[in-house]
């Protein structure tokens, strides 16, 4: 391999970091913990492809020996070619592309730490392939035991896709850019770590896995640029949060797993008429664990975790229904197939609906009454900025109650700086007079224009007639001018996209109509 030789010290000393026995109470304690989820995986990598259930590779660790490596398999037995894995290789197997993703796939890596092959954190252990024990810079990072994880490790979350863009040779740029800007990071990590910084680095492991977006990764350009000069300090390596992303999406997923919980206990109470008895409790309590891990990962699976609160609509509410379907699935199978002896895993059919419809609907919940709040005070922050400036608001009718109309109702609800304050729709079409869209009424047709203007004292009337034909769209701006009143027009969405956006505003004083974009073609 090309390997990088920088300046090092003959003698490199790394800083201590967790005791070896908190290392391996913490992995003994982990096994124990994801047994459910390791079973799980241990039967969906036997079901999906021949071969072992764990990948086992040599790999060095500390003072250049060498160790075996285990993780659930993710690839076919007989892929072959180099041992670096780009986003769209050939060899991951379908199940292998999720547990990946999930991370679930370096769980039998606690078994290592167990072995004292690895701690919790240090160095991820490289392949002998690449490994120049000769070189200064890798003998500093053998001086220490590897890790499962580390803050470089953190960082590089997108490794797969960052070989997988490349136009060339994956394994040429892993060993002259990001191999090198790894073991720097290494480095200087080692340097200054302590058994405080390394539950940092589990700690924020942990939330990565839950919250990807939590460590941003670099970019292939910025790995570059590093490697050209610039020490990968820890600074460097960790892109800042606002701390209101980051605690804020924490406590929303403590939230939900609380949802989980109390579903499942709710669906048990339920079930049985509130009637437990100890027998019924006993098993509640073992199942209660195996149901929040595969509504978990329906959680993942189906999308919700990456929605944002306060925008959460009716689009989303299929999610929650696939989330319900995916969680329900595998219960309701495990329930019909397992023996009578498995009788405690067995869980209620009654009980696996119930729970599932309180756990997504509880959820969905969660999400509607933050986007309500989210509103309310954007309601508050716009009366606010009308009273600091002095201004009253400006009452405003929509003339179209379609798509567009409650498209643009939308947008002006949700905006916490506008001034404007619909005070409702106009539409032709009788059907729709005196329905309530979005709080707002239909208050009449056209022909009523003039006097709901002068009733409701409007400042200016919005145009969103969607599909009307030009013909019609002027009929409309000549009775805004006889009134007289303003009018804007707004766009379609067709006209947006087709880049051919026109948006005018019709002045009733003048009589003008004064494009402010493109003027549009009125026949």
């Amino acid at each position: 391999m090309s390997s990088p030789r920088p300046a090092e010290a003959s003698t490199f000393q790394a800083s201590p970091g967790l005791p070896r026995w908190i290392d391996a109470s913490a992995a003994a304690f982990a096994l124990l913990l994801l047994s459910p989820v390791l079973l799980l995986a241990a039967l969906a990598v036997k079901l999906s492809s021949p071969g072992p259930i764990l990948f086992r590779q040599q790999r060095i660790g500390l003072g250049g020996e060498a160790f075996t490596f285990y993780k659930f398999r993710s690839m076919r037995v007989h892929g072959k070619g180099v041992p670096l894995t780009a986003s769209g290789d050939s060899r991951v197997t379908a199940v292998g592309k999720v547990l990946r993703k999930l991370k679930i796939d370096e769980f039998p890596g606690f078994l290592n730490v167990l072995l004292g092959d690895l701690a919790l954190v240090g160095p991820r252990p490289e392949v002998p392939r690449y490994v120049e024990s000769s070189d200064p810079l890798w003998s500093a990072v053998l001086s220490a035991r590897p890790g499962l994880t580390d803050p470089v490790t953190l960082r590089l979350r997108n490794e797969e896709e960052l070989l997988g863009a490349l136009d060339g040779d994956p394994e040429t740029f892993y060993t002259s850019y990001l191999l090198p800007f790894k073991l720097r990071g290494y480095r200087n990590y080692l340097r200054r770590r302590s058994a405080l910084s390394d539950c940092q680095v589990v700690w924020d492991t942990a939330l990565g896995v839950i919250f990807p977006g939590r460590n941003p990764p670099p970019t292939r350009e910025e790995i570059a640029r590093l490697w050209g000069g610039e020490e990968a300090s820890s600074e460097t390596l960790r892109t800042p949060v606002p701390w209101t992303r980051r605690y804020l999406r924490q406590a929303q997923f403590l939230l939900d797993l609380a949802v989980f919980a109390a579903a499942f206990l709710l669906a048990y109470a339920l079930r049985f008429e509130f009637e437990l008895t100890y027998a019924v409790r006993q098993r509640m309590w073992v199942q209660l664990p195996m149901v929040m891990v595969v509504q978990l990962v329906a959680y993942y699976l189906s999308g919700i975790h990456s929605f944002v609160w306060r925008y959460i609509s009716l689009t989303e509410v299929q999610a929650f229904v696939r989330g319900f379907l995916i969680s329900s699935v595998p219960l309701i199978l495990a329930r019909v197939f397992l023996p009578e002896r498995y009788q405690s895993w067995r869980v209620p059919f009654s009980v696996i609906l119930i729970s599932a419809g309180l756990a997504f609907g509880g959820l969905l919940a969660l999400r509607v009454a933050r986007r309500m709040d989210f509103e309310r005070r954007q309601r508050l922050a716009r009366r606010k900025r009308r009273r600091e400036v002095g201004e009253g608001p400006r009452p405003v009718l929509i003339y179209g109650a379609g798509i567009a109309g409650v498209a643009a109702l939308r947008e002006i609800q949700a905006r916490g700086d506008s001034d404007v304050v619909v005070q409702g729709f106009i539409d032709d079409d009788p059907t729709k007079h005196g329905t309530v869209i979005r709080g707002i009424r239909v208050l009449g047709s056209g022909d009523e224009l003039a006097f709901l203007i002068r009733q409701h004292k409007i400042h200016h009337v919005l145009l969103s007639l969607g599909d009307a034909s030009p013909l019609e769209l002027g009929r409309v701006l000549a009775l805004c001018h006889k009134i007289p009143t303003s009018a804007r027009i707004l766009p379609r969405y067709d006209a947006v996209m087709a880049e051919s956006l026109a948006v005018q505003e019709a002045s009733g004083d003048s009589g003008e109509v004064s494009p402010l974009a493109h003027e549009p073609n009125l026949g």
